[in-house]
């Protein structure tokens, strides 16, 4: 029997932008988040995590430039 392959739809600059806003203003879980955006629960927070990560490599990059470091 062959193996059940999901295929995930790309991240919208929208859907990326909506996904912390959601998580900060609103009293949602990931899971309902995930259900209103069309996607897993675990997507959504795969999702939080590379956004946070980008933002720590990003704001820690901006933050050398304003020092001169």
């Amino acid at each position: 029997m062959p193996e059940r392959v999901l295929h995930a739809k790309p991240w919208s600059e929208e859907d990326e932008q909506q996904l912390p806003k959601l998580m900060r203003e609103t009293a949602m879980t990931q899971f309902e988040i995930a259900r209103k955006l069309g996607r897993t629960e675990a997507a959504v927070s795969n999702r939080l995590t590379v956004i946070r990560k980008r933002k720590q490599v990003f704001g820690a990059q901006s933050s050398r430039r304003t020092t001169g470091k």
